[in-house]
Order: structure tokens, then C-alpha cells, then sequence
């Protein structure tokens, strides 16, 4: 993650966006009076928002650690689905 000062970020605006959509890299983007913002893809954003929707849930939250558990232990069985 890299940190860019809002006068730079603005100058350079198409290119920040470029870089985010492009290579996900991740700026942070700072004003003179130290309030600070993150500018990411639009991908990555939706991507964190669906994360933190299936966590918000305690009950999705459990089975979601349950399947990593059985991944983690090798305690899994791979099925074919048909189409």
C-alpha cells in the first residue's frame, strides 16, 4: 500500500485508478490537516463487502470455519456436479 499526498492524488487521478483496476495496489490518499481515505478497485471493494456480509452472520460465520477446519486437516471428500 502506498500513501500519496491529495494534491499528488489528484493530479494524478486516471493513473491511481489505473494502477488499482489493473494491478490492485492500494493508495492512501492524505490531506494537509492528516485525514486520510483508501482508494481501491471497485472489485476489491465488492469483494470485502461480500466477506463482510458472509461473517456478519454467526451462523455462516461457524460454517465457514468448519470448512476451512476439514480443508486445513484434510477431512474433506471432492464430488463431480453435474450440469
Amino acid at each position: 500500500m502506498q500513501a500519496v499526498f491529495y494534491s499528488q492524488a489528484r493530479n494524478n487521478l486516471r493513473d491511481l485508478i489505473n494502477k488499482v483496476c489493473d494491478d490492485f495496489d492500494e493508495y492512501i490518499i492524505t490531506t494537509k490537516d492528516d485525514k486520510s481515505a483508501v482508494l481501491i478497485s471497485y472489485e476489491e471493494y465488492s469483494s470485502m463487502k461480500e466477506t463482510m456480509y458472509l461473517l456478519s452472520s454467526k451462523n455462516n460465520r461457524d460454517r465457514l470455519n468448519e470448512s476451512m477446519d476439514q480443508i486445513e486437516n484434510l477431512k474433506f471428500s471432492k464430488r463431480e456436479i453435474e450440469l
